[in-house]
């Protein structure tokens, strides 16, 4: 039929457009189309769900062999105890701590902290421990591991040995291995903000794990005390050496000074603040506060004497404060007031008024002298103050003389006195620091202590059995859905109607489930079978068809609903394939052996036949042919005989039980079977078969090893591509949908043959497989549309 009277069922995707080419080289195809899943579709969860149940069989491999191999090493894994002791590192105060240090707030620096962590994983510790627990005699840490092999000597080699201190030699090798082995199980793990610090040994004796985290930790103590003591001891025998040398130097700087101070006659005294101070310096100092003294006497008498001088008795100090001045002042006082209260009444010759007069007279006459002596007093005071302050001068400026040079003297004597002081204070120093350190060598205090001591562990830390499980369990989860994703890629076979639309341009026209075979054989089992046995066909280049058991749709039961369905389908969309009317001949082929093809066209012709119209099945496949087994009979003649002239092709047709198909079988198998199938009888044969028959149908070989179906592709109206789903390679395919667009002819479809029913696009009947007459011959109704169809 012509290209223009091809009915396209679906809408192709732009990037199939170069298969509908009439040269399309296989060569070329782009591998990325193998992929099942186009990058630029949406996630889809239902595919991934049936990849899983597809594979759920490697996935459940993986998973028990994950398991079992985890559970097997857990199993035989000598469970290791993990024993901890809890140190607590103080701060490292003086061992005679003072006032400030007890209330000065204790803090750890990290460096100090980390130094004592690297003391504790030290090989010096450890080698301790070793020594005195005789851990290089144990199997535990003296064996050698599995991956190692033991080297073996004749004789040792030079300098092999040592000596440990209890004087017996052992391989320095083996206690290398020993302290390696003893470094790995030991762990140092500092508390967070704290200056607590955890000590752990694993072993696989939880006696002997405690044992050696407690002895690690007192050998730790211990050999901080071992090195306070040992630096205590050095200090002092270094300061009682250095203390001998500077008390000789003091002694010497001493007997230098006081010959100097005796040479030259300088005398110093010593202060209460503990300083010497000279002498003539103090004289001096005395002098210069008398002198200060001597001027403020000086002002104050020449202060009086000026009063003196102006004749202001009344303001002299010494004046007023004269008991006897005080007294004849108010005796005059009186004696005034008297006489003036006389004089009112009487005449100054009156006898009292006179005697009152006369002792006025006396009495200031009194008060006179005595003011004058007063004033005498001052002045002699003045003049007395004023001459030793003029002493005072002289002798000050006399000392200073003898102080200026005292002090040309003193400054040698100043610097033979601060080397005296500098030495004493040295020696002082080194004396007290001398008496310290041997009190600090008698003490044994430390800054460590054990808080918690380790206890052997009831439970060992490793192996952890459900935890270790529970790794295996996930492990083996993610390992097994791995493995599945990795082999469904790798898998490039078609497995559903999806693959064969997207990746090829052309429409799945059935899906052919796969049915149990009566023998009772598994679709695995089979599967593995068919395909060694297409192996070894390709390789032979023949064609095989190794002891397959054929399902007939005319001869099942119930439990092969599915597969009548499938074919009825089958049969729908070849009825639809073309525009004006069905195909009248279909070549049914494959692209290599074992695919079912031969099952294809026996049921596509017995469900054309069900439609009451004449089918003609026929045994192309002149290599390797099948009919005769399928139907259980055997046939001398039929399309051999025919091509060779031997006699009509009617005359070779023979009934096959079922209503409306009619066979021809292959008869004797030609030794060139191309050249058959390319003669003109060949062509003649089909024209004259279908102008007899509504369908003729053409079991052929594959296409991709022999030659003979893309003869016969070329001369009929239809080719079905059978393809074993989940077996047939997607380039295999690919190169047979350009083996037949090379030979210009009309591709319907292809037929996905033995699909599993988790395949992507196949669905059940359901609760319509139940129908018992679903094997029953097509309705009459049907056949009419049909007929309607056909005209």
């Amino acid at each position: 039929m012509g290209e223009q009277n091809k009915v396209e069922l679906y809408a192709r995707d732009a990037r199939f457009e170069r298969a509908t080419l009439g040269h399309l080289d296989s060569r070329i195809v782009d591998l990325d189309s193998y992929e099942i899943l186009d990058p630029g579709e949406l996630l889809d969860l239902r595919a991934y769900g049936r990849i899983l149940r597809k594979r759920f069989a490697t996935m459940l491999i993986v998973f028990f062999l994950v398991f079992a191999v985890i559970l097997i090493a857990t199993l035989k894994e000598k469970p290791v105890y993990r024993a901890q002791v809890l140190l607590e590192i103080q701060k490292e105060n003086p061992d005679i701590p003072s006032i400030k240090d007890l209330y000065e707030l204790e803090s750890v620096s990290d460096s100090y902290l980390k130094t004592q962590y690297s003391i504790l994983a030290s090989e010096s510790v450890a080698r301790q421990v070793i020594d005195q627990l005789h851990l290089d005699t144990l199997s535990e840490f003296n064996s050698l591991r599995w991956w190692q092999f033991r080297r073996k000597v004749n004789t040792p080699p030079k300098h092999t040995f040592a000596v440990d201190q209890g004087g017996t030699t052992r391989d320095r090798e083996i206690y290398q291995r020993v302290l390696e082995r003893f470094q790995d199980r030991l762990s140092i793990d500092p508390v967070s903000r704290s200056r607590l610090v955890t000590v752990r040994f694993e072993s696989n004796n939880a006696e002997l794990s405690a044992r050696i985290a407690n002895t690690l930790a007192e050998d730790y103590i211990a050999q901080n005390l071992e090195a306070r003591w040992k630096a205590t001891q050095k200090a002092t025998d270094w300061m009682s050496q250095q203390l001998v040398g500077v008390k000789a130097k003091l002694e010497k700087s001493e007997e230098q000074l006081q010959d100097y101070a005796q040479r030259n006659g300088l005398v110093f005294l010593e202060t209460d603040k503990g300083t010497s101070e000279n002498v003539a310096n103090e004289r001096l100092q005395q002098l210069q506060g008398e002198l200060t003294k001597a001027q403020a006497e000086r002002y104050e008498r020449e202060a009086v004497y000026r009063l003196v001088q102006s004749g202001d008795y009344g303001s002299l100090p010494g004046v007023v404060d004269n008991k006897l001045i005080q007294d004849l002042s108010e005796r005059l006082a009186e004696l005034k007031r008297e006489l003036a209260d006389l004089s009112t009444k009487f005449n100054p010759e009156y006898p009292r008024v006179k005697e009152i007069q006369s002792q006025i007279d006396e009495t200031e006459a009194a008060l006179k002298e005595e003011r004058q002596r007063a004033a005498d007093k001052i002045s002699n005071e003045y003049l007395a103050a004023r001459h030793r302050e003029g002493l005072v001068k002289q002798a000050l400026e006399d000392q200073q003389k003898l102080v200026n040079v005292i002090a040309e003297k003193a400054v040698q004597y100043n610097i033979l006195k601060r080397e005296v002081d500098t030495n004493k204070q040295l020696y002082e120093g080194l004396l007290q620091s001398l008496k310290q350190t041997g009190v600090s060598a008698s003490l044994k205090a430390t800054n460590i202590r054990i808080v918690d001591s380790a206890v052997p562990p009831v439970k060992p830390a490793t192996p952890k059995i459900p935890l270790n499980l529970t790794v295996a369990s996930l492990l083996g989860l993610g390992l097994g859905i791995s493995v599945a994703f990795l082999q469904e890629r790798l898998d490039d076979t078609l497995k559903g109607a999806n693959d064969v639309e997207r990746l090829f341009g052309l429409p799945a026209l059935a899906l052919i489930p796969s049915i149990n075979h009566s023998n009772g054989d598994r679709p695995s089992v089979r599967k593995l079978l068919d395909r060694a046995s297409a192996i070894r066909s390709s390789q032979n280049g023949t064609a095989s068809n190794p002891a397959a058991h054929w399902h007939r749709i005319d001869q099942g039961g119930k439990h092969e609903a599915a597969l009548v369905e499938a074919f009825r389908s089958l049969r729908a969309s070849v009825l639809l394939s073309t525009a004006d009317h069905p195909p009248g001949s279909l070549l049914i082929t494959s692209t290599q052996p074992g695919e079912g093809k031969t099952t294809v066209a026996t049921n596509l012709a017995l469900s054309l036949a069900q439609l009451g119209q004449r089918v003609l099945l026929v045994d192309a496949d002149l290599r390797f042919p099948s009919l005769q087994r399928l139907f259980g009979t055997r046939e001398s003649l039929g399309l051999v005989s025919y091509l060779t002239g031997q006699q009509d092709w009617r005359d070779a047709v023979r009934p096959s039980g079922s209503p409306g198909l009619d066979l021809l079988f292959c008869g004797p198998v030609p030794p060139n079977p191309a050249e058959l199938l390319s003669s003109k009888s060949m062509g003649a044969f089909l024209v004259s078969a279908k102008s007899e028959y509504a369908f003729v149908i053409l079991d052929s070989p594959p296409l991709l090893t022999l030659a003979d179906s893309r003869i016969l592709a070329s001369l009929v109206d239809g080719v079905l591509l059978v393809v074993k789903s989940g077996a047939t390679p997607r380039e295999q395919v690919m190169q047979s949908q350009s083996s037949i667009r090379t030979a210009r002819a009309n591709l319907i479809g292809v037929v996905l043959n033995i699909v599993s029913i988790h395949t992507n696009g196949y669905y059940g009947l359901g609760m319509y497989g139940m129908n018992g007459n679903s094997h029953a011959k097509i309705s009459s109704d049907e056949a009419d549309s049909w007929r309607t169809l056909s005209k």
